[in-house]
């Protein structure tokens, strides 16, 4: 259990990382248009595409780590 909080944390931990210190280092700039938009409008469009990846990715390693989810006659309901 502890293993499946610590990938919860660190996919937190990256998605912040994403969004706050990536986009400061590298995108808070005035510089060339990406795709037609400044560099933080095209990071922050980016970002939310990118996300869902790290949540998949999330989603498959939490199943491996935790199989009793998929044993025969386990009740969600309680």
């Amino acid at each position: 259990m502890k293993r499946a909080v610590s990938y919860w944390i660190l996919a937190v931990v990256l998605v912040f990382v994403l969004y706050v210190v990536v986009s400061v280092l590298f995108f808070n700039r005035d510089g060339p248009a990406i795709l037609g938009m400044p560099p933080m409008l095209f990071w922050f469009t980016v970002v939310p595409l990118v996300t869902p990846g790290v949540l998949g990715a999330l989603y498959l390693i939490d199943r491996r780590v935790n199989p009793q989810w998929e044993e025969e006659g386990y009740d969600a309901r309680g």
